[in-house]
């Protein structure tokens, strides 16, 4: 086994396509790295290929990371049968869901995106509640398949202010259910019991075409969000990932949530589900530019928050960076002209992500 035997049967681009797919929560590798990782491949190839005693990966069960056994029989062509497992050991055991295009484990070809809104409600003079609905979309694994989407009120309000009696003008129980080819739905409103404001598609409403066209390389993906970020007339009803705060049976109003500079857009991309893991991970990349409206102010191993000043309002946004995945994004009134004392958690919306092989359940 030699240098010449490795490239007669793999080129140069498709070594370093396997490498890159053995971390794939880096969205670039530097290119000595990969020259690193090709010549650590080729030793270890040679070496298995010489000893007496093949080298057997420890049996696991079955993963959903199928691209780890596709490597995996890679390498085993590579050395003659015997499989190379030093890399594969560290695999991790699930693939996380990700948006159209991006590879979906088989027998599970939904992604499951579940999106849990709140925000508050002003009703009389003194009285406010908190109210709650809930999304689940069924994205394909082959986009223009059927997608379908489920709007469900079925918590109580809960009372911030006033009356609890007031609750009664508050809408009751409620769902909707809607299946559509390529995720083209008739009803396209952009939150729950909201009629369609007829914005068009892009970073104020984003759609599965418009998403995949987007770079998923930090430096032209910001390029891309400095250029577009100023539009000629941006609605704060249709710039954020959050639905604005209501009012039933009163004259008052509560002050509507604006984003500043490109953190609606880069959130409403994020919020939608139809981004690739690529594409978060540069998002999320990007939001480490102050000039487009983040601010950093906790950070783990996992876990990242940003803060956003946005008038009388205070956004804050966490992710999951080992997963690239928007977790919550929160909206607090930081003022008392918004309509709610200060501290008030105004709209906030959680998301989680799964794999699944049935839409609907």
């Amino acid at each position: 086994m030699n240098d010449d035997t490795v490239r007669h049967l793999w080129s140069d681009a498709e070594l370093d396509e396997a490498l890159a797919a053995l971390n794939p929560h880096e969205t670039s590798t530097d290119r000595a790295e990969l020259d690193r990782a090709r010549a650590s491949l080729m030793r270890a190839a040679t070496a298995a290929s010489d000893s007496d005693e093949p080298v057997v990966p420890q049996q696991k069960k079955r993963s959903g990371a199928w691209r780890w056994i596709a490597v995996a029989a890679a390498v085993a062509l590579l050395t003659g049968g015997v499989v190379v497992a030093t890399e594969l050991a560290t695999a991790p055991t699930t693939l996380a869901p990700a948006g159209p295009g991006a590879t979906r484990e088989p027998g599970a070809p939904f992604t499951h995106v579940v999106t849990k809104y709140s925000r508050a409600a002003l009703v009389s003079r003194a009285g406010s509640f908190r109210v709650q609905d809930q999304v689940d979309l069924w994205i394909p694994a082959d986009p223009a398949g059927i997608w379908k989407r489920r709007w469900t009120r079925a918590e109580p309000p809960t009372l911030l202010g006033g009356d609890p009696k007031d609750s009664a003008k508050l809408p009751g129980p409620a769902t909707a259910e809607e299946s559509a080819p390529g995720g083209l739905f008739k009803h396209d409103s952009r939150f729950p019991g909201e009629s369609p404001e007829g914005t068009q598609p892009g970073w104020s409403r984003p759609t599965p075409e418009f998403v995949a066209g987007l770079p998923t390389d930090t430096s032209p993906l910001i390029a891309r969000l400095m250029k577009d970020r100023i539009p000629p007339k941006l609605s704060p009803a249709s710039d954020g990932p959050l639905p604005q705060p209501l009012r039933y049976d009163t004259s008052r109003w509560p002050y509507l949530i604006s984003y500043p500079s490109a953190t609606g857009m880069i959130l409403n991309v994020l919020a939608s589900g139809y981004a690739s893991r690529e594409l978060r991970g540069a998002l999320l990349k990007a939001m480490d530019n102050p000039v487009l409206g983040f601010y950093l102010v906790q950070i783990g191993p996992d876990f990242v928050q940003y803060s956003v000043a946005a008038g009388p309002y205070k956004v804050l946004v966490s992710a999951n960076r080992a997963r690239a995945q928007l977790t919550d994004v929160q909206v607090l009134a930081t003022s008392p002209v918004t309509g709610f004392p200060p501290g008030t958690l105004a709209s906030s919306a959680k998301f989680s992500y799964e794999t699944t092989d049935r839409a609907g359940d």
